[in-house]
């Protein structure tokens, strides 16, 4: 094929002076690289997700063509531009194209096999690539993302990706495969293993602890604090002492506060959400499951407050998802107060969502196992993707074992163990596994412990504390504190307990101060920092998830299992 065969190397737009002999020389004629270039627009599709937009057009290249890709993404957003390709990729055979952006957002490069098996590149555009740039693409830069397995079969398309938030204006020109031995851009991608990874004893080089230090009580009354002083009715919190009530983290707080003996303060969250189920509701953005009597479940965020025209208790600007995650966690919920309280209070509100996560179920396409479909979408936009998600499907699976309905389950688990493959994934797709199927699955832990791209060591107030990052970046020094809660209870209850007690313990690490009505808490932020996308994060104040996974480490709870 064209793309198997040598072809000219790209060479500079101008040349420097000579300052050997004070002469210059004129700019060099540009080269492609590529021997055919897919530089038209009807080359491409596009897609998108319900809050973003693309549009693909084509300007005058360097040589002919070129593409250009105007774009705006929705918070978290993507949009897409891609071809079928049935040339073959080989190994010493690159993608190559050069690039010119003014935007904001993540750049991903994608190969996807004939079985769907996602191989790809991400990096950051804010800033970058103002001039044209030369972007050498080989399969072993890319690492594997999700869908068919592991392994990369023979290629069935090439995609390139625009994620995150912002969005712009990038140009692409010359794209096509480029010839065997041309430069790589990206290292290639793999783990970083630690060489002390199974260094034996106890210390911080062997991340082992004798014991648990004991908890910190101030963190349990920062979230009685935060939830007395948050709300008109002194019942659900805002994750950091903001405006915006998420359902997944008080599904955490609640289960935090049952851990704790507060059953009280457990119910108070627990009946909002109970409450918010009038099947003659018909106001679209309003928190309630029911709308004009059809069963759509809460919305992943709502407003605590009005706020800029915006109603309290309602989905701000119609950007949140009635996503099928947080069902499974608030369902979750209420089956750990029936179990610790021996109570059928929320009985009702666990059968409407036991019922509607088993109504979004469907088979897989190929009948091996089945999944939970994603729910309605950005406002109701949009009623499921055409894919399933493996970590909603995670929390599934562990509420419909709770709900005693084993066979659903099992075929989720199907599902699951055919999506998830690789060393390269989220690291809650590690931890959730471990905490929902136990013991048999622990050694999915020593995949981000061993790897330094996932385990960062930072210094924080003066000493060494280690954690994890949320997924695998050697760039980034920073650590995601639920993951390292999620990680220390995996271990603490069906790996090292040593290890989980090195882990645990490392939280106390991260504390800070927070004072609240004249009094100082201890509590603990969303990442240490914010490096890696995460300016977002209050780095004075505590966020209630991470205070939840706490105090589930300190008292070994997993509130993934009854």
């Amino acid at each position: 094929t064209p793309s198997c065969r040598p072809g000219p190397f790209l060479l500079t737009v101008a040349l420097a002076a000579c300052a050997a002999c004070g002469q210059s020389t004129a700019p060099a004629p540009f080269q492609s690289l590529v021997q055919r270039d897919w530089d038209r627009a009807s080359e491409w599709t596009s897609d998108k997700d319900g809050n973003s937009a693309i549009k693909l057009s084509e300007s005058t290249g360097l040589e002919d063509s070129s593409l250009v890709v105007d774009f705006t993404l929705g918070n978290g957003g993507w949009v897409l531009m891609g071809r079928n390709s049935k040339d073959h990729l080989a190994d010493t055979i690159p993608l190559a194209f050069l690039i010119r952006a003014k935007a904001k957002g993540n750049l991903e490069m994608k190969f996807i096999d004939v079985d769907g098996s996602v191989f790809g590149r991400k990096v950051p555009l804010d800033g970058q690539y103002a001039d044209w740039t030369q972007i050498i693409l080989y399969k072993n830069g890319t690492e594997y993302w999700w869908g068919g397995d592991d392994n990369f079969d023979e290629l069935a398309k090439i995609e390139l990706a625009f994620s995150g938030q912002g969005g712009g204006k990038v140009e692409v020109d010359e794209i096509g495969f480029g010839p065997a031995g041309a430069r790589p851009t990206f290292d290639p991608v793999g783990p970083l293993l630690d060489p002390d990874r199974e260094l034996a004893g106890i210390g911080f080089r062997q991340r082992r602890d004798e014991a648990l230090v004991p908890e910190e009580t101030g963190v349990l009354e920062y979230l009685k604090q935060v939830q007395d002083i948050s709300s008109p009715a002194k019942n659900v919190l805002p994750s950091q002492e903001c405006n915006e009530l998420q359902t997944f983290n008080n599904s955490l707080v609640a289960m935090a506060f049952m851990v704790k003996g507060e059953r009280e303060r457990a119910e108070r969250i627990l009946d909002f959400y109970a409450k918010a189920t009038n099947r003659r509701n018909t106001d679209p953005s309003l928190q309630n499951f029911f709308y004009k009597g059809e069963a759509r479940g809460f919305f992943q965020f709502v407003n605590l407050h009005d706020e800029g025209g915006d109603k309290a208790y309602h989905n701000p600007g119609n950007r949140s998802d009635r996503w099928m995650g947080d069902m499974a966690w608030m369902l979750m919920a209420c089956k750990q107060h029936e179990k610790m309280f021996s109570s059928k209070k929320y009985a009702p509100l666990a059968k409407l969502l036991q019922s509607l996560l088993t109504a979004w179920y469907t088979k897989a396409p190929d009948g091996l196992g089945g999944y939970v479909q994603h729910g309605w979408r950005k406002g109701d936009q949009k009623l499921h993707e055409d894919h399933g998600h493996p970590e909603g499907n995670i929390d599934c699976y562990a509420a419909f074992l709770m709900c005693g309905d084993r066979e659903r389950a099992a075929e989720i688990r199907i599902w699951l163990d055919r999506s998830l493959k690789g060393k390269n994934l989220p690291l809650d797709l590690y931890t959730w596994r471990v905490l929902a199927f136990g013991r048999e699955a622990a050694p999915l832990l020593d995949i981000p412990e061993f790897d330094l791209r996932y385990r960062k060591t930072l210094t924080v107030n003066g000493r060494q504390v280690a954690g994890f990052y949320h997924g695998p970046d050697p760039k980034v020094e920073n650590a995601w504190l639920d993951g390292t809660g999620h990680i220390a209870v995996a271990y603490l209850l069906y790996g090292d307990p040593l290890r989980g007690n090195f882990y645990a313990n490392q939280l106390d690490g991260f504390m800070i101060d927070r004072e609240l009505n004249g009094v100082t808490y201890r509590v603990l932020p969303y990442t240490a920092n914010g490096s890696g996308g995460y300016d977002w994060v209050k780095q004075d104040r505590g966020f209630i998830s991470v205070c939840a996974w706490y105090i589930f480490a300190k008292n070994k709870f997993n509130p993934m299992v009854l």
